[in-house]
C-alpha cells in the first residue's frame, strides 16, 4: 500500500473514532510529513476551516501545530459532560487570539505575529486520544491525532498580554475545588510567546489560511493531571483571569 493509500485509511480510522467516540487500535510509526498529511485529511471531514489551534514542542524541538474541531471549543463555563473521553486529563495553558488574519503560503516575522495579538485567555484543555493504544503510540501518530486534543476551554483574560512576567506569573489548576497543583512559568520549558511566529509559520507552510478571530492555545503549566467524568476543574491565572469546565 503506497503514503497516499495509507494515510487515508488512518485518516478515515480517526474520522470514525471522532464521530463514533470508540477508541481505534493503530500500531504504526509515521513521519512528520505523514502526520501532517493526515491531519490535513480528516480536517476535511471535522473541520475544514479551524478557528482554534494548539501548539507547543516535539521531542526533536521543532514547534508544531494542530488545528482543535469547533465542536470541541466551549467558553467558560463550559460542560463537557455528555462527551465520552478515552483518555482524560486536563491542562493549565494560556490561549491567544489574533485580531487580523494570516494567509496561506505566506512566511511573517516575530513583529507581524506579536502585532497581531489582541488577547490571551486561561484555557483548559482537555487531553483524549482516539487511539486505544495511546500510551505507547508513536509521537507523530499523536500529531496526526491533532495532538491528543479532546476539548478546549476559553476563559477569561487579558488585552494587554505584554504586560505578563512569564516567568513570575503564577496558576493554579483545581478538581473538585481541591488544589492539584499550583506553580509558575519559571518552569516552562520555553516562553510561550515564544512559539507563536513559528507556529504561524507551520500553519501557513502546511497550507492553512489563519482566519482573524483565530486562538492558539500554548502547552501546559500543570503537567496533565487526570480526571474523571463529572469532575468540575477550575484553573486559576492571578492577573490574567480563570477558567471552569464540567467533564
Amino acid at each position: 500500500m503506497n503514503t497516499l493509500a495509507t494515510n487515508k485509511t488512518i485518516s478515515q480510522s480517526l474520522i470514525q473514532a471522532h464521530q463514533s467516540g470508540k477508541p481505534v487500535f493503530l500500531d504504526c510509526v509515521l513521519s512528520e510529513q505523514d502526520a501532517y498529511a493526515i491531519q490535513a485529511l480528516s480536517n476535511k471531514s471535522l473541520n475544514a476551516n479551524p478557528q482554534f489551534w494548539k501548539t507547543g514542542l516535539l521531542s526533536n524541538n521543532s514547534v508544531f501545530c494542530a488545528p482543535i474541531a469547533l465542536s470541541s471549543c466551549q467558553t467558560s463555563l463550559a460542560d463537557f459532560s455528555q462527551q465520552r473521553f478515552n483518555a482524560l486529563h486536563v491542562e493549565a495553558e494560556l490561549a491567544y487570539r489574533f485580531h487580523s488574519g494570516f494567509e496561506a503560503g505566506k512566511s511573517y516575522q516575530e513583529d507581524e505575529v506579536f502585532a497581531a495579538i489582541d488577547n490571551v485567555a486561561v484555557a483548559i484543555e482537555v487531553l483524549d486520544s482516539r487511539l486505544e493504544n495511546w500510551q505507547d503510540a508513536d509521537e507523530f501518530l499523536h500529531l496526526a491525532d491533532n495532538q491528543m486534543n479532546g476539548a478546549l476551554v476559553i476563559g477569561s483574560g487579558i488585552g494587554n498580554w505584554q504586560s505578563i512576567n512569564i516567568s513570575a506569573q503564577t496558576m493554579s489548576l483545581f478538581i473538585n475545588d481541591e488544589l492539584v497543583i499550583t506553580d509558575s512559568g519559571n518552569h516552562l520549558p520555553i516562553n510561550p510567546t515564544r512559539l507563536l511566529t513559528a507556529f504561524v509559520n507551520q500553519t501557513c507552510r502546511l497550507g492553512y489560511t489563519m482566519r482573524p478571530g483565530s486562538w492558539v492555545t500554548t502547552g501546559t503549566w500543570s503537567a496533565y493531571p487526570s480526571a474523571r467524568p463529572g469532575d468540575q476543574v477550575r484553573v486559576e491565572f492571578p492577573g490574567i483571569g480563570e477558567a471552569n469546565v464540567i467533564l
